[in-house]
């Protein structure tokens, strides 16, 4: 790999030997080209300890939201079968109830239909495939705690639901689409979802990868390992449009770059146009947000991205400590995996993580030498 890297490589030894994280793997790109790509620590350490490498594959939590169910809504767009601005309830009748009536894809997208951020609906429900459609309908039925539009509140109830609108829009289950339309044309060979249904589909995924561990769950009795740790998702069968994607450093590097292409490209790319990509990458307008459509922006002080990264960048994070950043306009992608919840997420007031990963961004800007 290129010099000029120390601080970076420093930033992550300190990471795992001051157990902020127990291993992580760090790809960076500029002008398009990847510059770093490397391994550290360890990907399991309970119940025994196993060294993570680049090709470790990790589960990504929310940046499916990003990575999948705004990838195939911007695609559905692009083909008129979708429209940003029809009602939820359109195509999801089951979404009744006082202000949802007014409740859009866009506000899907932005955070801002008014939903809660999130429930416990696997307290509700057993973890079986069948059970996706009772999640899916629970959140429809929930009430709205804000009008839509006025506000953005992070939410998972909002991208469940959207998962199942474009689930009924296409005509296909979610890892099927995303198969057809995101991960073969790019020949993305460790992203995946794992099918609880299908009952060889964790056991084929072990056997063929390196596998990050999560938690060490409470309610399922044991380390979490080949299997989505969100809990809704897991009473989801493990397909869902706000979490449930594994994948590892290269391919979403791989996935990071066709956007770019499709951003700066006239003709767009394989996975979207240019008009449609950049209306969902331009801010979305709801007050006080930073939210895109699927994607976040940098704050402009606090921000997850640090302080160096162009206001224009695109973003997201997962709760299991991943995140993945895009710069279109200078080619510029930062992908960082971990597994900060292994063997258990943080106590709420360990901030050290927070802290971490914004100075290891700046650092990544210092390295390339970005203006």
């Amino acid at each position: 790999m290129a010099g000029g890297f120390e601080g970076v490589r420093q930033l992550c030894e300190a990471a795992v030997a001051e157990r902020i994280v127990p291993g992580l793997v760090l790809l960076f790109a500029s002008g398009g080209k990847t510059l770093f790509h490397e391994a550290y620590g360890f990907r399991q350490i309970t119940p025994r300890r196993l060294r993570v490498a680049p090709d470790t594959v990790y589960d990504i939590a929310s940046i499916t939201k990003a990575a999948v169910t705004s990838v195939l809504t911007m695609q559905l767009c692009d083909q008129g079968v979708l429209s940003l601005d029809e009602t939820v309830a359109t195509r999801l009748p089951d979404f009744q109830g006082p202000g949802k009536e007014s409740v859009t894809v866009r506000h899907l997208l932005a955070h801002a239909s008014g939903l809660p951020a999130h429930r416990r609906y696997w307290n509700a429900v057993s973890a079986a495939a069948s059970e996706r459609w009772a999640i899916s309908l629970l959140a429809a039925h929930e009430p709205l705690e804000y009008p839509a539009g006025s506000r953005s509140v992070y939410s998972d109830l909002g991208f469940i639901l959207l998962g199942w609108l474009i689930e009924r829009a296409a005509g296909l289950r979610l890892d099927v689409q995303a198969a057809r339309g995101i991960f073969q044309p790019l020949g993305l060979g460790s992203t995946t979802f794992v099918n609880l249904a299908d009952t060889e589909a964790r056991a084929r995924l072990l056997a063929n990868r390196s596998v990050a561990a999560t938690q060490l769950s409470v309610e399922r009795q044991r380390v979490v390992l080949g299997e989505v740790d969100d809990l809704n998702a897991y009473a989801m069968g493990g397909i869902a449009g706000h979490a449930g994607l594994f994948s590892d450093a290269t391919d979403l590097g791989i996935l990071a770059g066709a956007l770019c292409s499709a951003w700066r490209s006239p003709t767009g790319s394989q996975l979207a146009s240019r008009e449609v990509i950049r209306t969902f990458w331009t801010p979305a307008g709801i007050p006080g947000s930073t939210w895109r459509l699927g994607w976040d922006g940098p704050a402009a002080e606090g921000s997850q991205a640090g302080t160096r990264l162009s206001r224009g960048a695109v973003g997201h994070l997962g709760f299991t400590g991943c995140s993945l950043w895009i710069d279109p306009e200078r080619e510029l992608w930062i992908v960082l995996l971990s597994n900060r919840v292994h063997p258990e997420p943080p106590l709420p007031g360990d901030a050290r993580f927070r802290r971490w990963r914004p100075r290891l961004h700046d650092a990544v800007l210092d390295a390339i030498g970005t203006s």
